[in-house]
């Protein structure tokens, strides 16, 4: 008797390419001291919270049953945990802003960069431009005095003679900052809901996810690029501004709130050379 096929395991095409993701996020536990048991474990209320968030989208009954079976939970762990994904449900559904917005200061250096003909030095009081004026044009609930102490805790600005300066040198991630770490989980983050969006069919717009790729490259060509994409990020840094500031200014207060991000990265690497594993035969 002949068996029909087996059927392929529909989880396996979407696996491997969830594997390569998640590789440079293992990477990041490790080197921060996160063993394998302690992120499974706290990864059980996050499965369950996107399998309720994804039960209600399709109008069914958020039962132990359903949940277990669309998450994988085993149904004790569906008990146990329903309380514990009560928090993350509401981080997703609430605000996905609550990961990665920036604060007043890093917002306060944004618009300083998108102001290129302010150059790195400012008064810090006074009509505009100054550190004052470009403080509170971004909050009214922090002190400009406080937001300067804030940057110059982060080593992004100093104050010399009633002059404020960037320090643009600065600007690299400090993993010691929680603020670093959080921008990086918001922006990864956009970054794969964008994809997954754009992947399941899902009804609205796509989104704007393309990069482009190049390689058989030398170091010093990668260093061109490198050095080509920062000027572009900078002339794209300014349009954005200017567009963005006046509709946020015109949006003050609308009843249907919604954010928007717009990212820009590079990274480099070696080239995989797998080794000659032929069988010479004499």
């Amino acid at each position: 008797m002949n068996l029909p096929p087996a059927s392929p395991n529909p989880s396996q095409g979407v696996m491997d390419e969830a594997l390569a993701i998640a590789e440079p996020l293992v990477l990041w536990l490790i080197r921060s001291g996160v063993g394998y048991a302690e992120f499974a474990q706290a990864l059980k209320p996050v499965f369950l919270a996107q399998a309720r968030l994804e039960l209600e989208r399709n109008d069914q009954r958020d039962s132990d049953s359903a949940i277990s079976l669309l998450s994988g939970l085993h149904r004790k762990d569906v008990r146990s945990f329903r309380e514990a994904s009560h928090e993350a449900l509401a981080r997703v559904k609430e605000d996905g802003s609550s990961w990665g917005k920036p604060s007043a200061a890093n917002q306060v250096v944004t618009r300083w960069l998108s102001q290129t003909e302010w150059g790195d030095c400012i008064p810090f009081s006074g009509p505009s431009p100054s550190f004052e004026a470009l403080a509170r044009a971004v909050s009214k609930d922090f002190h400009p005095r406080a937001v300067l102490q804030e940057m110059q805790r982060l080593g992004v600005a100093r104050e010399v003679d009633g002059q404020v300066q960037l320090l643009r040198e600065a600007f690299v991630p400090d993993a010691k900052h929680r603020e670093s770490r959080e921008l990086l989980a918001g922006s990864v983050a956009d970054h794969l809901a964008a994809g997954v969006h754009n992947l399941s069919g899902m009804t609205g717009p796509k989104f704007l996810e393309q990069s482009v790729f190049a390689d058989g490259l030398s170091a010093e060509s990668v260093q061109e690029l490198n050095l080509m994409a920062n000027a572009l990020w900078a002339h794209l840094l300014q349009a954005v501004m200017a567009k963005a500031v006046p509709l946020c200014e015109r949006d003050l207060n609308h009843p249907d709130p919604q954010r928007f991000r717009l990212g820009l990265f590079t990274f480099s690497a070696p080239e995989f050379k797998p080794e000659n594993t032929g069988v010479n035969e004499s």
